[in-house]
């Protein structure tokens, strides 16, 4: 699993200590809807077999939410649990054991303090270092602050993902910008707090401009946003049946990844409906419109991702296969039109999803550098399209592509599974 600079941006390290009786995965689970970008595993006063017991129960929720997750020196946890990898710091075990037994995909991170180990991790080729501690911090106590003068002449030594660590906080990691890290790791300012989710927003926030990760998104709506899939299977069979057509048994295979220009053309063409495109599509939005409108609900957790990037600062846009104005009467049903600064569809832009020329002329038309821009999609087609375009890509599981999604994951920067 390869790991990126922003990946580092909000580190969050466990510690049940400051959780006072308060559910431990519930909390993970806040931590990770509300922005935190990576997760370590660090129960000090935890035996081996709990903690391969907590990282199987954290994986999958790690998983949901795209986010690479990890152990805290223990090797063997790492290995039990199958996670994304392990952190060892410089009193534990050695790198050399870690990628022996953990094989060349799992992600290895090392603890670094000085010019030395520094040079040592890059020899080695960690994935990432953690760099610190950069303050005093109650859960490292025999540890010593790091200077900004040094904390420089160690991110100049290395051209890799770098976490600052230690005693960070909402008040104290400003001191962090221009020093060469990504990101910064907290325990205690989120798991200490009253409400992990909203100290974990507003890091968010704060780090994503702090560390310049403002983002370009263009979000695909029918699959991915929304859960609307069933409901234009059960449409398109609907209208096709009233039009008098005689449906092949795979029809909701066929027609599940058409837009509608592709669907009117089929039912035209293949079924023989003696009805224009143009009247074919028109009823197929009349219909899908009172749904928008009314009962298609929208995928776990993306309104709250998307309030969270837009707050942070990024822009957003939608590209849809649907009509534009499906589109809007959406959005507005579920409150968040204000957070997209445009609406494309296939049949303003020209081209289908399928083509990766679709992607790069959205992401041109909204100003957008193709090369910084995520798309979020739940089809193969348009996820083959955007990496093809040379944008970054979030795949969102979607049932209907079930059997496309390893396909999907193989290609995809990262994938999530909502619901």
């Amino acid at each position: 699993m390869k790991v990126t600079r922003e990946d580092m941006q909000l580190y969050a390290v466990t510690d049940t200590q400051w959780l006072n009786g308060r559910d431990f995965y519930e909390e993970i689970e806040k931590v990770l809807a509300a922005g935190a970008t990576f997760l370590q595993l660090r129960e000090k006063d935890s035996t081996h077999e709990e903690i391969v017991k907590k990282a199987l129960a954290i994986k999958p929720i790690a998983r949901r939410y795209g986010v690479p997750f990890v152990i805290d020196d223990d090797i063997y946890a790492a290995l039990e649990a199958d996670v994304d990898g392990v952190h060892i710091g410089q009193s534990d075990a050695s790198y050399e054991t870690a990628r022996e037994l953990l094989g060349p995909d799992k992600i290895i991170g090392m603890t670094v303090k000085t010019p030395e180990q520094a040079a040592n991790a890059a020899r080695l080729g960690a994935d990432y270092v953690g760099m610190g501690a950069v303050f005093h911090t109650s859960t490292k106590k025999d540890a010593k602050d790091l200077s900004r003068d040094n904390l420089l002449k160690l991110t100049a030594m290395l051209d890799m993902p770098i976490v600052a660590i230690g005693g960070i906080n909402y008040d104290n990691c400003d001191y962090l910008k221009d020093t060469g890290v990504d990101g910064i790791a907290v325990v205690s300012a989120i798991f200490a707090s009253d409400d992990c989710s909203e100290a974990t927003r507003k890091l968010y926030k704060k780090t994503r401009k702090l560390f310049n990760y403002n983002k370009n998104i263009i979000f695909d709506m029918d699959g991915t946003l929304v859960d609307s899939m069933p409901f234009w299977k059960n449409s398109a069979r609907e209208y096709a049946i009233l039009r008098g057509a005689k449906l092949p048994k795979n029809f909701d295979e066929i027609t599940g990844v058409m837009d509608l220009s592709e669907y009117a053309a089929y039912l035209q063409n293949v079924l023989g409906i003696d009805t224009s495109l143009e009247q074919i599509t028109e009823a197929a939005v009349d219909i899908m419109n009172k749904h928008y409108a009314s009962d298609i609900p929208a995928k776990k957790g993306m309104i709250k991702l998307i309030r969270r990037e837009y707050e942070a600062g990024s822009k957003l846009v939608i590209f849809s296969a649907s009509d534009t104005s499906s589109v809007e009467i959406l959005l507005k049903r579920l409150e968040i039109y204000e957070c997209f600064e445009g609406i494309y569809t296939v049949y303003d832009v020209g081209i289908g999803k399928s083509d990766k020329e679709s992607y790069k002329k959205v992401a041109r038309s909204a100003g957008m550098d193709i090369s910084d821009t995520w798309v979020y999609e739940d089809i193969l087609r348009g996820v083959r399209a955007a990496h093809n375009a040379g944008l970054k890509v979030c795949a969102v599981y979607d049932k209907d592509s079930a059997d496309d999604w390893d396909e999907i994951c193989s290609i995809a920067d990262k994938c999530i599974i909502t619901g």
